[in-house]
């Protein structure tokens, strides 16, 4: 009987010493791995600071005349969410002439966009274009959109729809003259386009006279 005591006060004593060092490594351990993450936390903090510090500093470094790195990555990112809202009504359009043009266009913006990105001191005279180009790409998708919606076609309808798919023709076309007007930096020419596309549009009553803004 007195052997199964003895027994069992050796094992409890046992138990209690590796209790005590499991404690003792285990909150030396703990404050180890605190310590760490805690360190990993501080130098992530201090890598966001300088990322953001140096993203601030491109952002208003000096790109073109008057122009910030800032500017043109907002003025595009803008310009993006606009054709893609555009591209929303894609199925509403309800010829597939229209939806192939809305295609073009939108492949003609995307390689006027890279090339002003590759040499940003075309960005202003550029970016009136394009502000232009989507105005008038805006409108006339719009009112298509409301056109088709009627249920009874009458010709008038239909010759609006005629005379909005020509619309989209000559936004494309005028793209086309663009993209060669950057690759050979002919910018004075460029500006004369815009005023040419603008009257055009207008006069077919596709957008009004005073639509098609210099800035976005």
């Amino acid at each position: 009987m007195n052997d199964s005591r003895q027994g069992c006060s050796a094992a409890s004593i046992v138990f209690l010493i590796i209790a005590v060092a499991a404690f003792i490594l285990f909150r030396k351990l703990f404050w180890w791995v605190l310590g760490f993450l805690i360190l990993i936390v501080i130098l992530i903090s201090v890598s966001l600071l300088v990322y953001n510090s140096r993203q601030k500093k491109k952002r208003n470094e000096m790109v073109a005349d008057g122009i910030t790195a800032g500017e043109v990555a907002d003025y595009f990112k803008n310009a993006d969410q606009r054709v893609q809202a555009v591209r929303r009504n894609y199925f509403k359009l309800k010829d597939d002439k229209m939806r192939a043009e809305l295609d073009l266009i939108t492949d003609r913006f995307k390689k006027i966009s890279e090339i002003v990105k590759g040499d940003l001191t075309d960005f202003k005279q550029a970016r009136r274009y394009l502000n232009t180009m989507l105005s008038s790409l805006e409108t006339i998708v719009d009112q298509s959109v409301k056109l088709f919606n009627v249920p009874e076609k009458s010709e008038e309808i239909s010759t609006s729809l005629k005379k909005a798919a020509e619309g989209m023709i000559l936004l494309r076309q005028s793209a086309d003259k663009q993209i060669d007007k950057l690759h050979e930096n002919n910018l004075l020419e460029l500006d004369v386009e815009i005023e040419v596309l603008k009257k055009t549009l207008a006069s077919r009553g596709l957008i009004e006279p005073e639509e098609g803004n210099n800035e976005l």
